[in-house]
């Protein structure tokens, strides 16, 4: 396959979307489990995040070329697994986009918009991440690689003020009585590195032959766990544990009473802005790959350079279905913001576990002992 765009921009695109269920999930969860030592718990999943690293690069040492990680699935799935594998990964696929679509809905009402109907945003935000799937994976990756130092600039920025102002008696001492908090806590970030990072690994196979390895990934996932652990240290050293906890969206509670400069700056409604645009991509992201998945259930063999237009030939009509199949089901998903927080920090981390934990390792395995009584046939 020829090179669409490269391992940088990918992985850009990956940190880019990883700021989605890190602002909706930390540090709040992590705050309300381990207290104020729940700062310390990316750093304690970073071992974890590591053995995912290791194993993400050892499934795609196993693509071939004109390969994206659909076709990959199907081909280690073989004749018997294949093609229920590749179901289930749309089926993933649709319920993560539809409840990107929901949770962001929810914060723009929450912080921007008090009182608007969710729907309306949530079908805004569908039709947007909509445009952008129609487009090419090279485009969306390049998105991603433009975004970043915007929003980790903006992030860097917040974050410095915020430990500047930190009382840091909010997060020493711990002690040994902490160890086993930080222990239940660590699937939070683990979560966060290993969903966001398999995502990018989509559209691996768009680089050629220059697929992230280990390292890449390693490094990607301490980056990714410091920026996390910072991200919780100022927002409990700002509020302290137990209000941190009760908040739903601490982050942006703590940008709201940030102080710049001796004097006070009211830019909650651009950071919630610019945070629509992780929102945006991961859910382009998983549009593009659930219709891909569908197009190969289908028969098809799309090609990654070919733009799903609004017609039947090869299959293309499907990102049009898929995508309004998960805005749809946004609309019923989690309507009482209490079944929202169940789905953010029970059913979603689950269900990312369960993939990438266990799906993915699984076909891994019955894809190396399909290839080994192949060999011995020969």
């Amino acid at each position: 396959m020829q090179e669409n765009y490269n391992a940088r921009q990918l992985l850009s695109l990956g940190a880019v979307i990883a700021l989605t269920p890190a602002l909706r999930l930390f540090p709040a969860r992590a705050a309300a489990i381990a207290g104020r030592a729940g700062w310390l718990a990316p750093l304690m999943a970073l071992p974890l995040a590591l053995v995912w690293a290791r194993a993400m690069a050892l499934l795609l040492e196993t693509m071939q070329p004109g390969e994206l990680l659909p076709d990959t699935l199907l081909r280690l799935g073989g004749r018997h697994f294949g093609k229920p594998a590749l179901a289930l990964f749309a089926a993933w696929c649709l319920t993560y986009a539809a409840f990107v679509l929901r949770s962001g809905a929810d914060r723009l009402v929450g912080t921007v918009y008090p009182g608007a109907p969710p729907a309306l945003f949530s079908q805004l935000m569908g039709l947007v991440a909509l445009l952008a799937a129609l487009s090419t994976p090279r485009s969306f990756a390049r998105m991603g690689r433009m975004l970043l130092p915007l929003l980790f600039g903006v992030l860097g920025l917040l974050l410095f003020f915020a430990l500047l102002s930190a009382d840091w008696s909010n997060l020493f001492p711990i002690s040994d009585e902490d160890i086993w908090p930080l222990i239940k806590t660590a699937p939070l970030p683990l979560d966060i590195a290993a969903g966001s990072g398999t995502a990018l690994c989509f559209l691996a196979g768009g680089v050629g032959e220059r697929r992230p390895g280990f390292a890449a990934l390693a490094f990607w996932s301490v980056l990714l766990c410091v920026t996390l652990s910072l991200l919780s240290a100022a927002v409990i050293g700002a509020f302290g544990a137990p209000l941190t906890g009760q908040l739903s969206r601490p982050f942006f509670v703590l940008v709201r009473t940030l102080v710049f400069f001796r004097t006070v700056e009211r830019v909650e409604a651009l950071v919630v802005m610019l945070w629509v645009f992780p929102d945006f991509l991961m859910t382009a992201l998983f549009f593009w790959a659930g219709q891909y998945a569908l197009r190969l259930l289908c028969g098809f063999h799309p090609d990654i350079k070919m733009r799903p237009r609004l017609d039947f030939s090869e299959g293309r009509v499907l990102i049009w279905a898929f995508a309004a199949a998960a805005t749809a089901l946004s609309l019923f998903l989690a309507p009482e913001p209490r079944k929202l927080e169940r789905w953010s920090t029970v059913y979603i981390p689950a269900a990312n576990f369960t993939f990438v934990f266990v799906y993915l390792p699984l076909l891994y395995i019955v894809g190396r002992k399909s290839d080994a009584k192949k060999r011995k046939s020969l």
